[in-house]
């Protein structure tokens, strides 16, 4: 199977802080999110949701640095939202580690839980794997690029 490829780089936005726009196979992922959201958004009424992620904020490059390439085994923030306050509205992801791999699995939208009323099922979204070096290469230029901003 092919490995996915990650692409991530700082988008500016005018007059605000700059956020990592993160591509997966040359997809936003945001957009790659929403097409998966939309349908579970839809049966609850609450389609505009879908899809409202923006990339973590710059003062965040070494929280992200750590939890990227750490494989903590918990899941860990990918998108914040929209806001700019990556709690407030987080789509999280799982990230395993090998020697070879890193694979981002198990995502959730924690205030749409499976179980709860409006839930949000991710079953069949992703996994996204990854080749390690190519992975963290891309992790560790936000740490370059965020300094030359």
């Amino acid at each position: 199977m092919p490995l996915d490829t990650l692409d991530l780089r700082w988008d500016s936005w005018d007059g605000e802080e700059d956020t990592v726009l993160v591509l997966v196979n040359g997809t936003p992922l945001v957009d790659l999110v929403r097409r998966w959201e939309n349908v579970a958004a839809q049966a609850t009424g609450e389609r505009s949701l879908a899809g409202s992620y923006a990339g973590l904020p710059a003062r965040f490059a070494a929280e992200i640095q750590t939890a990227w390439v750490g494989g903590s085994g918990g899941r860990v923030t990918l998108l914040g939202c929209e806001c700019g306050e990556p709690g407030c509205w987080p789509l999280l992801a799982r990230i395993e580690t090998d020697g070879r791999e890193v694979r981002w699995l198990d995502f959730q939208q924690p205030y749409r839980a499976v179980g709860s009323a409006k839930g949000w099922s991710y079953e069949g979204f992703g996994p996204f794997v990854f080749g390690r070096a190519a992975y963290v290469r891309a992790v560790r230029s936000l740490a370059r690029a965020s300094t030359d901003s």
